[in-house]
């Protein structure tokens, strides 16, 4: 990889979630509410599946910004905003843009995208390339 500069995009990540991933996601979080694995009772409270939990977003954020960066990356910093509720077997895209270069730091703003464009998440990945 060429060293990045403002403005640089990231290649889309294309993604789904599972209800299978969603569950195990839970339980590996702690997370017993029943909305991220249990598409019926997903439905009883008004959600049109299994929801995503948010910190599951932030760790796809993080993932594929480390993914773009190379194995010899670090995090450094990871903040995200939820816009909106994505569910299990949705299409989703990763996204990134690198804001900023200073030194070995490199700050990217990231998003997860509905199949519409409509922002899921947004947020802010800082990385350290060593």
């Amino acid at each position: 990889m060429n060293p990045p500069v403002a403005g640089d995009t990231c290649p889309p990540q294309r993604y789904t979630h599972s209800t299978v991933q969603l569950f195990r996601f839970s339980a590996v979080s702690w997370n017993s509410h029943r909305i991220h694995y249990d598409a019926e009772f997903a439905a009883s409270e008004g959600f049109p599946g299994a929801v995503v939990q948010s910190t599951l977003h932030g760790e796809t954020l993080t993932r594929y910004a480390l993914a773009w960066a190379g194995p010899n990356s670090r995090l450094e910093t990871v903040s995200w905003r939820n816009r909106t509720t994505a569910v299990a077997d949705e299409p989703l895209t990763w996204t990134g843009t690198v804001q900023a270069v200073e030194g070995a730091r490199v700050s990217l703003e990231v998003a997860v995208l509905k199949a519409d464009g409509t922002p899921c998440v947004t947020g802010t990945v800082q990385l350290a390339l060593v």
